[in-house]
């Protein structure tokens, strides 16, 4: 994975790398860096299927966390039929994505048509609601020191890359495709778009390709 995750301030913007995250109380925090030691909620939440990050990848679940500024991957560590997700990295060991810029606050996640994995991040000063944020709280007085409210309408979307394994640059189409096109598309190895083809060919509900995907569930080994 590529290990740099930094960020080019947007013009107008104020980033304060090493802001402490204190919003939930010193006991919180987990230092030197001042992150958070412990979620607070989930946003964004992805299996990851696409097919131009590594193959250990596929499968797993990704949410951010825009508190904590980290996106967390889970692996499925079920038995028996019962599903049960265990965090990939321990929490001194790392997140799978952490940044130090205290703008970054991921809230949603999807795997991109051209394999990779997408990171929306509103880059925001502010996430509390107003009732925690008033006038003489502590709060407050860090938004109004380091100007974060002034920091708005400075989203992002992160494309998540790895070294060596370039993008699937092709455009998709598949609007303009005939359903027999559409079939040929369930075979793909991004689930982007086996997702994307299974939802039109519903959606035309042309039944001449019926006997094709009969075929089809008989013979792939999908």
């Amino acid at each position: 994975m590529n290990k740099s995750f930094a960020a080019t301030v947007p013009s107008g913007a104020r980033a304060i790398a090493g802001l402490g995250d204190y919003q939930p109380g010193f006991g919180a925090v987990r230092l030197p860096n001042q992150t958070l030691n412990r979620v607070t909620g989930a946003a964004g939440n992805d299996v990851f299927r696409g097919d131009r990050l590594p193959t250990d990848l596929v499968g797993d679940y990704f949410y951010g966390e825009p508190v904590a500024r980290i996106v967390r991957r889970l692996k499925d560590v079920g038995t028996e039929g019962l599903p049960r997700f265990q965090q990939v990295y321990q929490w001194h060991y790392g997140e799978f994505i952490r940044s130090t810029d205290p703008l970054f606050r991921p809230v949603d996640l999807a795997t991109a048509p051209d394999g990779t994995l997408y990171v929306v991040d509103t880059y925001r000063g502010i996430i509390q609601e107003g009732n925690w944020t008033r006038p003489g709280s502590y709060l407050r007085q860090k938004i109004d020191q380091y100007d974060l409210d002034k920091n708005i309408r400075k989203g992002r979307i992160w494309r998540v890359t790895y070294e060596g394994m370039g993008r699937d640059t092709t455009l998709p189409r598949m609007h303009d495709e005939a359903p027999a096109q559409l079939v040929t598309r369930l075979g793909h190895p991004n689930g982007w778009w086996r997702d994307t083809a299974q939802q039109l060919l519903i959606l035309k509900q042309d039944r001449s390709v019926v006997p094709a995907l009969q075929q089809l569930v008989r013979s792939s080994s999908n």
